[in-house]
């Protein structure tokens, strides 16, 4: 009888820790999972908050000056004697996910793949900005952005003259020759202007 006793006080410890363990378990996971969406979400906030809604600053917008990147690129020069030229941006913030960063790459992949011409000659930049940089928040307004996003902007003369938020990005991204097509559908559009 000492045994049966032994087996099933053994067995009540075992089931009592495992039970602490998985209450722990779950506490520290949800807090994990708390921690993930309170930045998330206050990266949202900042995207938000930083958006403004005057018609006179949207209008501003549209006529954004480009200054020239800070580092020299072998086709700076090219670049610049370029009249008009068409750059795709993929703004993003700090906190990258797994769908962000495939976004991005997508974009990247499919931009080199059908325009490797154009990024050659200077004619397609493709540029990704962290928007939670304070150099960088202002493409907030001027792109009026709500998420991660690739848009793609037509500049005669250094000034801007039309963009294009592709938001379908998002809805291409678990098809990646959805995603190329719909990119290289887009960015021929804007290169017809150039």
């Amino acid at each position: 009888m000492n045994t049966k006793k032994i087996v099933s006080l053994s067995l009540l410890v075992f089931v009592f820790v495992s039970s602490v363990f998985l209450v722990y378990k779950g506490l520290v996971q949800k807090g994990h999972n708390k921690a993930n969406a309170t930045a998330e979400t206050q990266a949202q906030n900042t995207l938000l908050t930083q958006r403004s809604t005057s018609n006179e600053e949207n209008k501003v917008a549209k006529e954004i000056v480009l200054e020239p990147q800070e580092k020299a690129t072998p086709f700076q020069a090219a670049r610049d004697t370029i009249k008009s030229r068409i750059v795709a941006y993929y703004f993003h913030g700090t906190y990258r996910c797994y769908t962000c960063l495939t976004i991005e790459r997508y974009s990247r992949e499919a931009i080199k793949k059908y325009f490797s011409k154009e990024l050659q000659d200077g004619r397609l930049e493709f540029r990704p900005l962290n928007v939670e940089e304070p150099e960088n928040r202002h493409y907030i307004q001027d792109y009026q952005l709500f998420t991660r996003s690739l848009v793609i902007t037509l500049v005669k003369d250094n000034k801007q003259k039309e963009w294009k938020n592709l938001t379908e990005v998002w809805t291409y991204v678990r098809n990646r020759e959805k995603f190329y097509q719909y990119v290289r559908d887009e960015v021929e559009k804007f290169l017809k202007e150039t």
